[in-house]
């Protein structure tokens, strides 16, 4: 007899379509490579956690070791084990909002202060200088980073949504 699952516990079905989307969050990064920081990854990110609250910290994973495995392991990469997750906790906790104004503030939140959590360890390398100089120096691109999120997200929640709700009906069958 099969024991009923726990909120928490992956099925084989879940497993497959979280592993997909980070998949995809990578494929989508690597496909608008072309424009700098400017990426769907925010936007896939909230859409799991909204569908499927804090499994979706698996998507993540997936997609940290994707990068890895393709560009190599560096500082940059320690980073972002902390970085995505930040953005993943307050779309699980705010996971029943469906506007997509919101959305986008969070996501434009996240790309904006995306260096300056990336200058964090540089804090502990060279002190504040290094850090502050770090941060400073990449902020012509959190600022792209900030404005792509933005508008991405507030064109293409609607739509996605409705996609992943519409797939997420059929899988239930």
């Amino acid at each position: 007899m099969r024991r009923p699952s726990t909120p928490t516990e992956l099925r084989l079905r879940e497993l497959c379509l979280l592993s997909l989307m980070g998949a995809l969050m990578f494929a989508l990064q690597v496909a608008m490579a072309s424009l700098p920081n400017v990426h769907l990854t925010a936007l896939l990110i909230i859409l799991t956690a909204v569908f499927f609250g804090w499994k979706c910290l698996f998507s993540v994973a997936v997609f940290i070791l994707l990068e890895a495995l393709v560009w190599g392991f560096g500082l940059w990469w320690l980073c972002y084990w902390y970085l995505w997750p930040l953005l993943a906790i307050p779309a699980v906790l705010l996971r029943r909002c469906r506007s997509a104004f919101l959305w986008a503030v969070l996501a434009a939140l996240h790309g904006l202060f995306f260096g300056a959590f990336c200058s964090l360890p540089f804090l502990f390398i060279g002190g504040w200088e290094l850090a502050l100089s770090y941060w400073i120096s990449g902020l012509p691109f959190d600022l792209i980073h900030c404005a792509g999120n933005f508008v991405l997200t507030l064109l293409l929640f609607k739509p996605l949504y409705r996609v992943m709700d519409k797939l997420s009906l059929n899988l239930r069958k």
